[in-house]
């Protein structure tokens, strides 16, 4: 019986993501197309910029992260609905992939940054759950998967995926509710493995990447990207209550 009720669950999560009909968009001026949920709406870019000009205010200026494109399955006027996903394209550079050969483990992480990381979540996070760090070579993809237990929206799931690109980084934040991770994870994943680079932004290894990395960036790049997350699912509402 157990084993008939797991493989109906199996069968089931992968026969809604073959149901799922996705469509391509192409962003960052032309430079990446990937495949968006056919039925989630674009969130206007109005709504991008309440999320960064809050964030920015709430932290005293210390978080000002820009968020060129979301999309969601909901109203997209609305100030925050979870599941979604945003894009963060960040210019700051071309950077060698060796660095992220050797993550910190999430232990590591709480530990050399607790307090960091505890500023910048705020009062609205009632908990912080920091998965390990993976970086895929194949596509030089770092991976984080963490959970946050949220005051308005409860144990909420957060997976980032950044590329390196030939400019930076190209970024996708996934947020859903914890319950819905399992069901929701074909899809995340197909939108993740359909971003397609065109080749002035493909990143391409170099022989300077070979040289070892400075112990101080790879903690930074490891960390920001949790912040970044974590800060995003703190203005749930334009008023938050007294």
């Amino acid at each position: 019986m157990l084993t008939t009720v797991l493989l109906t669950l199996i069968v089931t999560v992968a026969q809604a993501d073959t149901d799922q009909a996705y469509r391509e968009v192409p962003v960052y001026d032309g430079h990446v197309i990937l495949d968006v949920p056919a039925d989630w709406n674009e969130i206007p870019q109005e709504v991008l910029e309440f999320y960064s000009l809050r964030a920015a205010e709430s932290s005293g200026g210390r978080m000002t992260e820009i968020y060129q494109y979301g999309f969601r399955p909901d109203d997209p006027e609305i100030d925050f609905a979870l599941p979604q996903f945003l894009i963060q394209i960040r210019e700051s550079g071309r950077l060698s992939y060796r660095q992220f050969l050797r993550l910190p483990s999430a232990e590591e992480m709480l530990a050399a940054g607790e307090r960091s990381l505890a500023d910048r979540v705020g009062p609205l996070v009632r908990g912080l759950e920091l998965g390990d760090a993976v970086f895929d070579k194949d596509s030089f993809a770092l991976h984080l998967a963490n959970t946050l237990d949220l005051r308005f929206e409860g144990e909420t799931s957060v997976e980032s995926v950044a590329f390196l690109t030939e400019r930076g980084m190209f970024t996708i934040h996934f947020y859903a509710h914890a319950s819905q991770t399992e069901v929701l994870k074909p899809l995340f994943d197909h939108v993740v493995h359909s971003v397609r680079f065109d080749d002035e932004l493909r990143y391409r290894p170099r022989w300077a990447d070979r040289w070892p990395p400075r112990p101080p960036i790879l903690f930074f790049m490891a960390a920001l990207i949790v912040a970044i997350a974590a800060s995003i699912l703190l203005y749930r509402r334009r008023h938050l209550p007294s």
